[in-house]
C-alpha cells in the first residue's frame, strides 16, 4: 500500500482527498497545513507521494516540494492547485514535481496522476543511481591511473606492468583497487 502525506492549508480540502485517497487504495501516513509543517512530516515519515496545495502560508508547496526532493524525503511531489499559470507549471518542474493536478480534484483522475507520478519518479531515482555509479566509476579509474603512475615511478616499470602490479596486489589483499589506489596516493603525499 503505497503512502500519502496530503497538504493543504485547507482541513476540508484534506479531509476529502483523504477520504479519495483511501477509497482508492491509498494509506494517507499524514497531514500538514503548511510547506513548512510539510517538510517536517516527510522528514520523519518518509512518505512515497506528498499531495501538495501550492498556494499555503508561511513556505508554499512549490518551495517545500523543492526542499523534499532535494533531501529525498519522499518518493514523489504530486501539485494541487486551482492555478494553472505557465509561472507555477515552470516553477514546479524546475523543482522536480512530477506530477500536477488542477483542483477541484477529480477522484478518476486522482489515481492515473498518483501512479504516472510515481513510475517518472522511479524512473528518474533510477537514473540517478545509475549516473552516481558511473561517477563512482569514472573517480575510481582516475584514482587507479594516478597510483599506477606513481607505482611506475617508484617501481621503474611501464605503466602496464604497474598496473598487474596494483592489480595482484588488491587481489592479494581481498581489496578494491582503487581504494588500494587511494592508500597508494595518499601514502605519496606524505611523502612529498
Amino acid at each position: 500500500m503505497k503512502r500519502v502525506i496530503v497538504v493543504d492549508d485547507e482541513p476540508i480540502t484534506r479531509m476529502d482527498l483523504r477520504g479519495m485517497l483511501g477509497d482508492l487504495g491509498f494509506e494517507v501516513a499524514g497531514e500538514a497545513g503548511d510547506g513548512f509543517d510539510a517538510v517536517e512530516v516527510c522528514r520523519r515519515l518518509q512518505p512515497d507521494v506528498v499531495l501538495m496545495d501550492v498556494k499555503m502560508p508561511v513556505f508554499d508547496g512549490i518551495n517545500a516540494a523543492e526542499t523534499i526532493l532535494q533531501q529525498d524525503l519522499a518518493g514523489c511531489v504530486v501539485l494541487l492547485t486551482a492555478y494553472g499559470d505557465r509561472e507555477i507549471i515552470d516553477r514546479a518542474s524546475a523543482a522536480g514535481v512530477t506530477g500536477y493536478i488542477v483542483k477541484p480534484v477529480e477522484e478518476r483522475l486522482l489515481l492515473p496522476t498518483i501512479e504516472v507520478a510515481l513510475a517518472q519518479s522511479q524512473r528518474l531515482r533510477q537514473s540517478r543511481e545509475e549516473t552516481r555509479r558511473a561517477v563512482d566509476r569514472l573517480n575510481a579509474s582516475k584514482l587507479i591511473q594516478r597510483a599506477q603512475a606513481v607505482l611506475a615511478r617508484d617501481q621503474q616499470v611501464p605503466e602496464s606492468r604497474a598496473y598487474q602490479m596494483l592489480r595482484r596486489m588488491s587481489m592479494d589483499k581481498r581489496v578494491p583497487m582503487a581504494e588500494l589506489a587511494r592508500s597508494i596516493l595518499e601514502q605519496e603525499e606524505k611523502t612529498c
